[in-house]
């Protein structure tokens, strides 16, 4: 695939997600409490086979009590996909340039976060919070390294085949 394909994709998938991200926090709070409380529901059934035989107020006290953390995880998830893609959005639009790259996808990502929580003072029960900016920066930093990461490993993988060809 060519180059301006592949940032074309790309950048469509960021705006996507941008778009993911934005229609999350217009829920009002007690749609978005509903999601939570839901997610942690699934995953507490289908990772916790005892959770299952409890009574309801002992799961609900449970579901409960993890709120806060699923609720801040999904900052954090939601931030570690956005400045992973950004960065790999970068990488191809400027070529590899490791400072530029990291500082322009986590500015986009931060940019972003600081933009829907704006956004989110202005939904019904919702509030905005620089907790919340703070959380989504350590999510975009986090998936940058990820990729980064990966980046690093691909290409001492690639390094390592060319040694091995024609070693």
């Amino acid at each position: 695939m060519k180059k301006w394909a592949k940032i074309i994709i790309l950048t469509i998938i960021i705006v996507l997600w941008m778009v993911f991200i934005f229609n999350m926090s217009a829920k009002d709070s007690t749609q978005s409490s509903s999601i939570s409380v839901g997610f942690t529901y699934d995953v507490l059934n289908t990772f916790f086979s005892k959770f299952r035989s409890l009574d309801k107020t002992t799961k609900d006290n449970i579901v409960e009590s993890l709120q806060f953390i699923v609720r801040k995880g999904a900052h954090f998830v939601a931030y570690t996909i956005l400045g992973g893609l950004c960065f790999v959005d970068c990488r191809l639009l400027k070529g590899f340039n490791l400072k530029k790259n990291f500082i322009t996808a986590f500015l986009i990502a931060v940019i972003y976060a600081i933009f829907d929580e704006i956004h989110q003072y202005f939904v019904p029960g919702r509030a905005c919070q620089f907790r919340d900016v703070m959380i989504d920066s350590c999510g975009a930093i986090f998936g940058i390294c990820v990729v980064l990461i990966f980046y690093t490993i691909a290409k001492k993988l690639k390094n390592l085949n060319k040694i091995k060809k024609y070693g």
